[in-house]
C-alpha cells in the first residue's frame, strides 16, 4: 500500500505567516502616515512659494505699467482685489483654490506668505517644517496643521 503525502500548507503555517504580516504592518503603517503628512506639508510649502512669486511678479508688472505698488501694502492681507488679483491669477491661477492665505506687502514687495491647502499650512520664505514620527511611534506630527504667523514666515 502506497501512502501519498498531502500537498499544501498546514493551518499552523498559514497562521504564522498571517501573524508575521500583521506585525510588519503594525510597524510600517505609522511610519508611512508620517511620510504622507510630510509630503502634504511639502506641497503646501510649494504652493506658498508659487503664491509668493506670483504676488511679486504681479507687483513688478503693475510697477512697469506705472501703478504705485506701495498702494497694495498690507501687513496681513487676506484678500487680493482689483488689478493685483488679476495679475496674480495670471501667474498662479490656483490661488483661488487655496483654503486660506495671508500675505505681507511692504514698499511694493511681498515679504512673506502663509497659505492653507486643505488641512495643511505652508509658508514662504521660511517654509513650515514637519517631523516624521520615529519608528514604532503611533502619533503623526501635526506641526503643518497649525497656522504659522507672517513673522514666522519671514515678514
Amino acid at each position: 500500500m502506497k501512502t501519498t503525502k498531502a500537498k499544501g500548507f498546514t493551518l499552523i503555517e498559514l497562521i504564522v505567516v498571517i501573524a508575521i504580516i500583521g506585525v510588519l504592518a503594525a510597524i510600517l503603517v505609522p511610519t508611512m502616515l508620517g511620510y504622507v503628512t510630510k509630503s502634504r506639508c511639502s506641497s503646501a510649502n510649494a504652493n506658498a512659494k508659487s503664491f509668493y512669486n506670483a504676488i511679486n511678479s504681479a507687483l513688478v508688472d503693475l510697477d512697469s505699467e506705472g501703478q504705485n505698488t506701495s498702494s497694495f501694502d498690507a501687513a496681513d492681507g487676506t484678500a487680493l482685489t482689483g488689478d493685483l488679483a488679476t495679475k496674480v491669477g495670471n501667474y498662479f491661477a490656483d490661488y483661488t483654490k487655496l483654503t486660506a492665505y495671508h500675505y505681507c506687502i511692504a514698499n511694493g514687495t511681498c515679504t512673506a506668505v502663509t497659505i492653507q491647502n486643505g488641512a495643511y499650512w505652508g509658508s514662504y520664505p521660511n517654509p513650515t517644517t514637519v517631523d516624521a514620527p520615529g519608528a514604532g511611534s503611533t502619533g503623526v506630527s501635526t506641526q503643518c496643521k497649525q497656522q504659522p504667523t507672517l513673522a514666522q514666515a519671514g515678514a
